[in-house]
């Protein structure tokens, strides 16, 4: 089928597919851990879209169709939960054609209450931190740019327990709006003050400026775990595929959070290891990868000598580009060539390492290595 056979669905390119992959990849953990837990959880899309698009020639679901079928799935597997569903999509012919794609999913589940929202997405969620004094544990997919929910807002739905956001980072466009005096309003309404215009990283250049620019926009999140993931410009954009389009950030508040997404976006980049996305066909853009040899070294160097569970030190170092199954092979290695101990807690042999395992780098070999 090709794309001329599907004129009224908006095109998805291969660099925006990939927020789909990550909800696709991400929601069912998230469910099934928080909803262990809780009795009731909450996915709020705070731009919603039409939800469906043109991929390759076939149709494709967008996010809240994502949200939806996965929902769907988990409350098949559960008797007690319940699942609420924002659609928050102002576009009037947006709105109705995700209205119209949403009616072909039903029935929905007696538990599964699903909502079309035509509000602003900063009204509704400001209104509701101002009245709703208990959450419950809600994932949201918010963009503080293209459709304004401002910093400030995005930090008091991060100070609820159990919230979590994947925020798009529009780099590209806010990059150039910051020296363009008529855009510079709707970067000021983004970050809720204007401080911003005095900040170094507007002096840069480059490579520099955008690292800069970054580090400060997730100063600005009020957040224990915020993990960015690059996305390069499509090969369909007419822009230099080696140019950052946009970021997309996991936020949460808890370490079990930002490990999960970090096995869900390490699958996804160009390369593995590279939180790093083009739209190529799994084409190089480094040249270097992250390697297990550098993950030894961190090891060695930071824990010879140290007790710790194999959960704590994966948390203790969650910013380093390295997903469990590195963990767990570099341990054992270092184990095999008596360079670690390991004391089974979680695991049930002296072969398995997870959990509550204990792990014991050591400075130097043991006598019986």
């Amino acid at each position: 089928m090709s794309r001329g056979a599907l004129p009224d669905l908006p095109h998805l390119k291969r660099v925006s597919r990939i927020k789909h992959q990550i909800l696709l990849k991400y929601l069912p953990a998230w469910q099934r851990i928080l909803g262990s837990a809780h009795h009731k959880l909450a996915y709020i899309d705070c731009y919603a879209g039409p939800g469906q698009y043109e991929f390759s020639g076939q149709q494709a679901p967008g996010s809240p169709i994502i949200a939806l079928e996965t929902a769907k799935d988990f409350l098949r597997t559960t008797q007690q939960g319940e699942l609420a569903l924002l659609f928050v999509e102002k576009d009037q012919r947006a709105r109705e054609s995700l209205e119209g794609v949403l009616e072909k999913h039903k029935p929905f589940p007696a538990h599964l209450n699903v909502y079309v929202l035509d509000e602003d997405a900063k009204d509704l969620l400001g209104e509701l931190l101002r009245t709703v004094p208990n959450w419950a544990p809600t994932f949201f997919m918010v963009d503080p740019y293209g459709h304004p929910l401002t910093i400030p807002i995005i930090n008091g739905i991060l100070h609820r327990p159990r919230t979590e956001a994947l925020i798009t980072f529009m780099y590209y466009r806010i990059n150039m709006d910051v020296g363009n005096p008529r855009a510079q309003a709707r970067v000021d309404e983004m970050f809720g003050h204007r401080d911003w215009r005095k900040q170094n990283f507007l002096k840069l250049r480059g490579y520099k400026r955008e690292v800069a620019f970054l580090n400060y926009f997730l100063g600005e999140l009020q957040a224990d775990y915020k993990l960015p993931f690059k996305l390069r410009f499509d090969p369909e954009d007419r822009v230099p595929p080696s140019r950052t389009k946009y970021y997309l950030i996991h936020v949460s508040n808890h370490s079990k959070a930002v490990l999960l997404m970090k096995e869900v976006m390490w699958t996804l980049g160009d390369e593995e290891g590279i939180f790093d996305y083009s739209g190529r066909e799994r084409g190089r853009l480094f040249s270097t990868v992250p390697t297990e040899h550098e993950l030894e070294q961190i090891l060695i160097e930071g824990y010879a000598c140290k007790k710790i569970s194999f959960d704590s030190l994966r948390e203790d170092t969650w910013r380093l580009p390295f997903i469990e199954k590195q963990y767990r092979g570099v341990i054992k290695s270092l184990k095999q060539r008596g360079r670690a101990e390991v004391v089974p807690v979680s695991s049930k042999t002296e072969r398995g390492l997870r959990g509550q395992d204990v792990v014991h780098v050591l400075k130097r070999r043991s006598k019986n290595a």
